[in-house]
C-alpha cells in the first residue's frame, strides 16, 4: 500500500485529521464508515468520483496500518495509539506509522509504510547545510544520488516533504519548501504522559540516545535508520565518525537545548559526542543530557 502515492489511501494525512475529529467528537463510540464519510465530506464541498472517493480511502488506509480499528459494526480510534484524547495526532500517526508490523521489509517497495520510513531515514541522514531546503522539485534529485536502488515517481514527490512536517522532522520555510529539522518529533516524545525516558534524571548521552531511537527508529542509532544507511550511496554519502551526530539530530537537540526542554552538558571526556554544525565544525561536545519538559 503505497501511502506516499497520492492516488492512494493514507498519502492526504490531512484528512486523517479531520476524521480523528469526528471520532473524538461523538466521545470515541464506534461509527460506521457510511456515517464517518457524511460528517467528514459534505455533499455540497465534494465533486466528481475521485473527491467523493478520498475519505473512504483514508479510512481503509488508516484501518490496515492500524491507527483505526473495527468494534461493534463500526470503527474507533485504536486505543494503542490514542489512549486518550489528549494525544496529539501527528504523535500517534509516528509511532503507528513506525510500528514494526507496518515496516516488516524496508527494502520491499509499498509494503504498508516502508517507502515513507526509509524515505524520511534518508532525509534525516543528509547534511542539513548542504540540503538546506527540500522540496518536490528536487527530491528525485536527492533520491537518486543517495538511495540508487529506490525510485521515485512524481506521485510520490510532493507528499514526502509535507508528510514529514506533519510527523514533526521537518519545518516549513516557505510555500512547499522545507528545512530537515526533526525538533517537533523528539519534542513530542519526550513530553509525552507515557515517556519512557524520565524527566529531571540525567543520563549519559549515549543512553539517552539509544532510548530515543527506540522510541523514534528513524533517528540516529534507530533500527531503521541504521538499516536505510547500509544502503546508501557511500561514493555520495559520508557516515558520521562514532563520536559524532548527524547534523540533523544536533540540530534538534540544540534547539531543544536552547528552549529549555533538554539540558545537555560536558561534565567529563568519557562517553563524549559532538554535535556538528555546517562544514564539519563541532557547535558542541556533550556527555549528558538531562530532560527538564521546558519548566
Amino acid at each position: 500500500m503505497p501511502i506516499i502515492n497520492n492516488a492512494h489511501g493514507g498519502s492526504q494525512f490531512e484528512v486523517f485529521t479531520v476524521i480523528r475529529n469526528v471520532l473524538e467528537s461523538n466521545q470515541r463510540k464506534p461509527m460506521t464508515e457510511e456515517t464517518i464519510v457524511s460528517w467528514c465530506r459534505p455533499e455540497a464541498l465534494a465533486s466528481g468520483d475521485s473527491a467523493r472517493s478520498k475519505v473512504g480511502q483514508e479510512i481503509n488506509a488508516w484501518k490496515d496500518l492500524g491507527l483505526l480499528r473495527e468494534i461493534d459494526g463500526g470503527l474507533t480510534l485504536c486505543e494503542d495509539y490514542f489512549p486518550n484524547s489528549s494525544v496529539l495526532t501527528s504523535t500517534a500517526a509516528r509511532r503507528c506509522l513506525f510500528s514494526a508490523e507496518n515496516n516488516q521489509d524496508l527494502d520491499t517497495r509499498d509494503q504498508r509504510a516502508a517507502d515513507l520510513t526509509k524515505l524520511v531515514c534518508m532525509v534525516l541522514s543528509l547534511d542539513v547545510y548542504r540540503y538546506p531546503e527540500i522540496r518536490s522539485n528536487n527530491l528525485v534529485e536527492i533520491v537518486d544520488t543517495f538511495l540508487s536502488d529506490f525510485r521515485i515517481n512524481g506521485n510520490e514527490t510532493p507528499i514526502v516533504p509535507s508528510y514529514m512536517h506533519w510527523l514533526g522532522f521537518a519545518s516549513r520555510i516557505g510555500n512547499g519548501t522545507y528545512t530537515i529539522d526533526p525538533t517537533v518529533a523528539i519534542k513530542e516524545e519526550l513530553l509525552a504522559t507515557d515517556c519512557l525516558i524520565k524527566q529531571n534524571t540525567q543520563l549519559p548521552i549515549e543512553s539517552f540516545l539509544q532510548q530515543l531511537a527506540n522510541l523514534i527508529p528513524v533517528l540516529d542509532g534507530g533500527d531503521y535508520r541504521m538499516h536505510t544507511e547500509q544502503r546508501m550511496n557511500d561514493q555520495n554519502w559520508l557516515k558520521p565518525k562514532d563520536n559524532e551526530l548527524s547534523t540533523s539530530l544536533s540540530r534538534a537537540l540544540l534547539r531543544l537545548h536552547y528552549s529549555k526542554i533538554i539540558k545537555l552538558q560536558k561534565l567529563s571526556d568519557a562517553g563524549l559526542l559532538n554535535l556538528k554544525g555546517s562544514n564539519n565544525k563541532v557547535l558542541m561536545p556533550v556527555t549528558h543530557v538531562t530532560v527538564l519538559g521546558g519548566k
